[in-house]
């Protein structure tokens, strides 16, 4: 009898302890990946944040022109890669679109903590380029202005356009 019970306690204790148990995993959460004013929308291009965080990275092969000296560790401090990233494909998403910059200071998307922007270094016309030309300016700083720690900022030209100058930072307040 008293193995009975034994047997019985344990199998009941396995059953509760199992209950409680989930066999379907947690969803994953992703920053909000925000586009800038003026700027097409996630839903419009049918991406989501969650798209964009997961994409893989292009290979780039070729160098920019020298139209402007790139500097890494601007602004207000280093982002997650990741953050970057996401906001990278999102621009390179938008292909032939163009990110225009009209004077002097533009938000092209922020993600997370990190934010892309462009400044017009002629403000006195606008500075225009492919928003995809504007990716790979930002992909260009990631590439070459990353830390060991995964975090990054700094400017450079946008590709082909040495007036429009990208920027990685973190957000200010």
């Amino acid at each position: 009898m008293l193995s009975k019970i034994s047997f019985s306690a344990v199998v009941l204790c396995a059953i509760i302890l199992l209950a409680g148990v989930s066999a379907v995993p947690a969803p994953d959460e992703y920053p909000e990946v925000i586009p800038g004013p003026g700027m097409p929308s996630l839903e419009s291009l049918g991406l989501t944040s969650k798209d964009l965080y997961n994409a893989i990275e292009p290979e780039h092969t070729g160098e920019l022109v020298a139209r402007f000296v790139k500097k890494c560790n601007t602004g207000c401090g280093d982002n997650p890669r990741s953050d970057v990233q996401a906001c990278i494909t999102y621009l390179r998403n938008l292909g032939t679109r163009r990110c225009g910059v009209p004077h002097d200071n533009i938000v092209f998307c922020t993600a997370g903590q990190a934010t892309i922007s462009g400044f017009n270094l002629h403000p006195l016309t606008e500075a225009s380029s492919y928003c995809s030309d504007v990716a790979i300016g930002a992909q260009n700083i990631v590439n070459s202005c990353t830390k060991s720690n995964g975090r990054v900022a700094g400017s450079d030209a946008a590709n082909g356009n040495g007036d429009l100058i990208v920027s990685i930072g973190k957000l200010c307040t």
